[in-house]
């Protein structure tokens, strides 16, 4: 009988003692809010001493803040780029520093509470926080970067004056290698010392194309022609030599495109040209910057012999007394234009210039055909048409009936073609469809008075 009751009573104990913890667990769980870490504790660099649970998140919260509001400075040849750990997504792994913090010689048996409170003792307690960082965003910043701040190099350029060739040279170029300063940046956040530092991108010069030495190659003649304009008036041969100032020495690299609009344009006496006569609606009439499509004209040809790609060409209206059929190439704002590409492997010079009544085009290249092949253009009447033979009148009241002047002879209409015939060793080898013309016919004009006496 005596045994049954002292086994009542230990359960009774083993009870009150479930009772005992359990009630102890809960009054502590309920509290563990308001009660403080003991001294000595840090979660990385963050002293959470005498905290309660929400004062150290809030302290975690306001370091992780503070370390995302750092930054290093990439350096790029004379740029700098300032990013900023924010940027990069910078942030900490989940953990339960805190809830540990708190219980650190208040939880657990006796033996760890001890042992707790004498390892503080003898020194701070840290738990450490283990980093992370958006790498992908690291590389496309540094992508961007290389990208924006890249140095394109300059060619080397060429004139010509005086008969005599002058070189520019080359200027380097400098571009960021994305992968060296990817690896070098990653290596600092790897084992960051949470202060700001700088980083020198890695950067590699870049060559041009086209150097002064390369350049050289550049001196042989592909191409020249000349037109002549002894019969014209000062102002139209004031303007044939504006034209050949304004497109001397252009330079154009490998696929490059020229534009006369480009040099040429605008048609004003700002830009150096003369009232002169050109074509307008089958008449010759005098405007600004009259006589430029010789100047196209000229080019056109040195151009057809340096065998470069003909990009647009337009014939003229009606035809023009200084180059045969079909070999024109005129130039009017708005409607018509020359131009062409350099479909050679090195940059082109034209050398453009007049004297004595005369414009001269000549282009200078590469020269890589063969000695044995030799290109003639021939040009072909298709049809021929006849003037009108009813005249344009012009009345002019303040002439008498009696007076009667041709201001503008009759023009003959034509189509032509145009063909490129190629020669190896004296034989011809091919003929080539180079362009088709058609010229107006145009009708006299003529002028009469109308003024009775």
């Amino acid at each position: 009988m005596k045994r049954f009751y002292r086994y009542i009573f230990s359960m009774f104990l083993m009870a009150f003692a479930l009772v005992l913890i359990w009630n102890t667990h809960t009054a502590y769980a309920a509290n563990q809010e308001e009660d403080t870490i003991v001294n000595g504790v840090f979660i990385d660099t963050v002293d959470i001493s005498g905290m309660t649970v929400r004062e150290a998140q809030a302290a975690l919260k306001k370091h992780i803040e503070g370390l995302r509001s750092k930054s290093f400075a990439l350096i790029i040849g004379d740029n700098t780029r300032v990013i900023t750990m924010g940027e990069l997504g910078f942030t900490y792994e989940a953990n339960n520093h805190i809830k540990y913090a708190i219980g650190l010689g208040k939880s657990g048996n006796l033996i760890k509470r001890y042992k707790d409170n004498k390892d503080i003792e003898h020194g701070k307690k840290v738990y450490p926080l283990t980093y992370s960082y958006d790498e992908e965003k690291l590389r496309q910043i540094i992508e961007e970067c290389a990208e924006r701040y890249k140095v394109s190099p300059k060619n080397a350029s060429f004139s010509r004056k005086d008969g005599e060739f002058h070189f520019t040279d080359h200027v380097l170029g400098s571009r960021m290698e994305v992968e060296p300063t990817y690896a070098i940046i990653k290596d600092k956040l790897d084992d960051w010392n949470r202060l700001d530092f700088v980083v020198h991108a890695t950067m590699v010069d870049v060559e041009p194309q086209f150097t002064k030495e390369s350049l050289k190659k550049s001196t042989s003649i592909l191409g020249e022609y000349t037109t002549e304009y002894k019969s014209s008036s000062a102002d139209r041969a004031a303007n044939l030599a504006n034209g050949a100032r304004l497109i001397n020495n252009a330079l154009i690299y490998p696929g490059e495109e020229f534009s006369s609009y480009t040099y040429l344009l605008p048609f004003s006496m700002d830009n150096g040209y003369y009232v002169a006569g050109s074509y307008n609606a089958g008449r010759i009439e005098q405007s600004i910057g009259g006589g430029a499509c010789q100047v196209t004209t000229t080019l056109y040809n040195a151009v057809l012999y340096s065998e470069l790609e003909i990009v647009e060409r337009s014939a003229h209206s009606m035809t023009v007394s200084y180059v045969d059929l079909a070999f024109d190439a005129a130039i009017a704002e708005g409607s018509k234009n020359f131009r062409f590409r350099n479909n050679t492997d090195m940059p082109i010079l034209i050398e453009a210039f007049s004297n004595d009544r005369k414009i001269t085009f000549r282009i200078w290249g590469h020269e890589t055909r063969d000695d044995n092949r030799t290109i003639k253009f021939e040009n072909k009447v298709i049809q021929e048409i006849a003037p009108p033979s009813t005249e344009k009148i012009t009345k002019d009241p303040s002439r008498p009936t009696s007076y009667r002047k041709v201001t503008q002879s009759a023009k003959r209409g034509y189509t032509a073609e145009l063909y490129k015939v190629i020669y190896e060793n004296g034989v011809e080898i091919s003929r080539e469809l180079v362009n088709k013309s058609s010229y107006k016919a145009e009708p006299a004009h003529v002028t009469v008075g109308t003024k009775k006496n």
